[in-house]
């Protein structure tokens, strides 16, 4: 497990897909981001349909409402998903209760920059209240 301390706010939790199994996956998702574009979501679940990739759990602790632990039965969706976390909103990452200096950060960087150019890229980042579904023209 791995641990982010986050600042508000979280991106569109669909920017978890692009980035964890790719842009126009069949995804099972639930959690709390209501509405849909919610950047204030505490509970993330994604599974992707189209392969055997185990599932992804983005979640605030209960007694530390800005600390989010991210589990996956694979170490590659674990980490990719706290780095980004970590790298869009976050203020310290640890793993194993160890906080992960500057150097490791950037060894991940390189390990995952594809994943993370595609997610940084996502069309999510730009869904709002008043264009929730920025993919549908």
């Amino acid at each position: 497990m791995i641990k982010v301390l986050v600042r508000e706010p979280r991106p569109d939790f669909r920017v978890f897909i692009d980035l964890l199994f790719g842009r126009g996956r069949n995804v099972d998702s639930e959690g709390d981001a209501f509405p849909v574009f919610s950047r204030e979501w505490r509970d993330l679940y994604l599974k992707d349909r189209e392969s055997e990739e185990p599932a992804v759990e983005i979640y605030a602790e209960e007694t530390s409402p800005l600390i989010f632990e991210i589990k996956s039965e694979s170490s590659r969706l674990e980490e990719l998903a706290a780095l980004y976390l970590y790298l869009y909103c976050g203020y310290s990452i640890s793993k194993d209760k160890d906080y992960l200096a500057d150097d490791i950060v950037s060894v991940l960087k390189d390990k995952y920059l594809r994943e993370l150019e595609m997610a940084n890229c996502s069309i999510w980042h730009k869904s709002s209240e008043s264009n929730p579904y920025p993919n549908i023209a």
